[in-house]
C-alpha cells in the first residue's frame, strides 16, 4: 500500500491530518511523515488497518464507515516486510544526519591537519644507493683470469664468513656495529653541541645514570628504528636509509654507517687473510723440507745405483720417485694458495660502491599533509554516515524498539552498579591480585629506572596495579559493612 491510499482511506474517515493519523495508528507523527515521503506504508501497518476493518468494534475511529474495499497489500520486493530498507530509506537517513555527518568530517579534517602540521614530531630521512657485490670473491675480477693463466686456480663462489657484502643487513643490526658507531660524535640543534651518537639516543647531555652496557643496548633498539636496509630482489642495488628528527644528522650518520661499514668488512677481511697466510706459510715451509729431504733421497739412490737391473731396485726407485712426486703436489698446492691470499690482500679498494650519496632532506619524510587530510575526510564522512544511522535507529519512533533500547540501558547500568556492589566479586578480584602482588614487586627488569629494580613501564603497571588492588580491597569492605 502507498501512502496516498492510506490518506484516501482516512480521509473517508474524517482524519486528515498526519497527528490525527498517528493518534489513530497508535504511532507517532514523525513516522508518518516517514511514510508519506517514502510514498510507502509498511506492511504491519496494512495489516492493523485490515484487521481494524475486519473489527469495527476495536476502533471507535474507524467504526464510522465500512471498510474500503481499496485497501490492497502490494508484495512487491521492497515493501514485503517491514524491515526491509531500500535505498530510499537510506538516503532520507542520511539527509536526516547531514548535520553529523559534516560536523564529524570537519573535526576528523581539522583535527589531522593540526596534528600534522603543528603536532607531529618531523622525521628527516637520508640515504645511499649502494651497489654490493654478491660475494667477496666476485671482486677478484681480472686478477682472477690473470692468475689462471699462472697455474693459479682463483675460486670465485661466495664464502661463508663475516666478510661477505651479503651479511650487510646482519651487520647493521648487530651490537658489535652499534658499538663501532655509537661513540662517534654528531652536532645536534636540540642540544646545541658535539655529543655521542650514545647520548643522543639516550640520556641526552645529563650524566648517565646506568653503565655503558645498559646504554648500549637501550641504544640498540633505538639504532634499529632509525637505521634501515632495503633490498630489491629484482635490482642489484641497495639502499642504506637512516631516519632522525634533523636532516643534517641523518646525512652525517648515514656517511658514518658506510664509513664504518667498509671498515669492518676489512678488518674481517684481514683478519680471515692474515690467518690464511700464516696458516699456509707454516705448511709451506714444513712442505718444503719434506720435499728436500725426498729429493736428496733420490739424489742419493741414483749416485749409489747407476744401473738398476734388479726389481728390488726398481722397486725401491719407483717409491723414492712418487714420495718426491707427493711432496712436490702438496708444495705447488699451498704455493698456489699462498698467491690466492696474496692477491686478496692486495683488494684495498672499497668494496662499497656507491651510486647515490647521501644527501641533506628538504623535508621531512613522515608528514603528507595533502594525503592525511584526505584520509581524515574519507574517515570522518564515514565515521559521520555511521553516528548518523546509530543516532537515526536511537532516535527509532517505533515504541516497540524504544522500549527495547531503554531495557538494554537499564539492563547495563543495572548490572554494571550489581558487580560494582557484589562483594563476592571484588573478593575474588582482591584475593588474585593479592595472591599476584608478589611477583610483580619481585620482578626485576634487565633495564632499571626506579629503585633500582623497574623500568619506567614496569613502574606504570605496578602503580596501576596497586590503585586497582586498593580499589577493590576497599569496594569489598564498603560492600561488607553495607550487608
Amino acid at each position: 500500500m502507498n501512502f496516498s491510499e492510506l490518506e484516501s482511506l482516512m480521509s473517508s474517515r474524517g482524519i486528515t491530518s498526519l497527528a490525527e493519523i498517528a493518534r489513530t495508528l497508535n504511532t507517532t507523527p514523525q513516522a508518518v511523515s516517514n511514510w508519506k515521503a517514502r510514498n510507502q506504508v509498511p506492511h504491519r501497518i496494512v495489516a492493523k488497518l485490515n484487521k481494524i476493518s475486519q473489527s469495527p468494534a476495536d476502533s471507535p475511529q474507524l467504526s464510522a464507515q465500512p471498510p474500503n474495499p481499496q485497501i490492497t497489500t502490494h508484495y512487491s520486493p521492497l515493501t514485503m516486510e517491514e524491515d526491509t530498507i531500500s535505498l530510499f530509506d537510506i538516503l532520507i537517513a542520511m539527509a536526516e544526519q547531514l548535520k553529523v555527518i559534516v560536523l564529524t568530517t570537519f573535526i576528523s579534517v581539522f583535527l589531522a591537519f593540526a596534528y600534522v602540521q603543528f603536532i607531529q614530531a618531523p622525521q628527516f630521512a637520508s640515504w645511499a644507493t649502494v651497489l654490493l657485490p654478491s660475494s667477496s670473491g666476485s671482486n677478484l675480477g681480472s686478477l682472477a683470469g690473470l692468475a689462471s693463466q699462472f697455474g693459479v686456480n682463483v675460486p670465485t663462489g661466495a664464502q661463508a664468513d663475516l666478510s661477505s657484502p651479503s651479511l650487510f643487513p646482519e651487520l647493521l643490526r648487530s651490537r658489535t656495529f652499534a658499538e663501532q658507531i655509537l661513540d662517534k660524535e654528531f652536532y645536534t640543534k636540540k642540544f646545541d653541541k658535539d655529543l655521542s651518537l650514545l647520548a643522543i639516543l639516550t640520556h641526552g647531555d645529563e650524566p648517565p645514570e646506568v653503565g655503558k652496557d645498559t646504554l648500549v643496548t637501550q641504544a640498540l633498539a633505538s639504532l634499529k628504528t632509525i637505521l634501515g636496509f632495503e633490498k630489491d630482489p629484482s635490482s642489484p642495488f641497495s639502499i642504506i636509509k637512516v631516519t632522525t628528527p634533523e636532516p643534517v644528522l641523518a646525512k652525517e650518520l648515514v656517511e658514518v654507517v658506510l664509513a664504518e661499514l667498509e671498515a669492518l668488512n676489512r678488518f674481517y677481511k684481514s683478519q680471515t687473510v692474515n690467518e690464511k697466510t700464516s696458516f699456509i706459510s707454516n705448511r709451506i715451509y714444513s712442505v718444503k723440507n719434506d720435499l728436500e729431504s725426498s729429493e736428496t733421497r733420490l739424489k742419493e739412490f741414483n749416485e749409489r745405483n747407476r744401473q738398476i737391473a734388479s726389481p728390488a731396485l726398481q722397486l725401491e726407485l719407483e717409491r723414492l720417485v712418487r714420495d718426491l712426486e707427493i711432496q712436490k703436489g702438496i708444495y705447488l698446492t699451498l704455493k698456489q694458495q699462498l698467491e690466492l691470499a696474496k692477491i686478496e690482500e692486495i683488494q684495498e679498494a672499497s668494496i662499497v660502491q656507491i651510486l647515490d650519496k647521501p644527501q641533506i632532506a628538504l623535508g621531512p619524510s613522515n608528514k603528507n599533509l595533502i594525503l592525511s587530510v584526505l584520509f581524515a575526510g574519507v574517515f570522518g564522512v564515514g565515521l559521520g554516515i555511521l553516528l548518523g544511522f546509530v543516532r537515526s535507529y536511537l532516535d527509532n519512533t517505533d515504541i516497540a524498539e524504544r522500549k527495547k533500547l531503554r531495557r538494554i540501558k537499564h539492563f547495563f547500568k543495572k548490572k554494571t552498579k550489581d558487580i560494582i556492589l557484589d562483594r563476592r566479586v571484588t573478593g575474588i578480584i582482591s584475593v588474585l591480585l593479592l595472591i599476584g602482588l608478589p611477583f610483580y614487586l619481585g620482578y626485576e627488569s634487565k633495564n632499571p629506572v626506579f629503585f633500582g629494580r623497574y623500568s619506567t613501564v614496569l613502574m606504570l603497571v605496578i602503580t596501576i596495579y596497586l590503585i586497582t588492588l586498593i580499589f577493590s580491597i576497599g569496594l569489598f569492605l564498603y560492600n561488607s559493612r553495607k550487608n
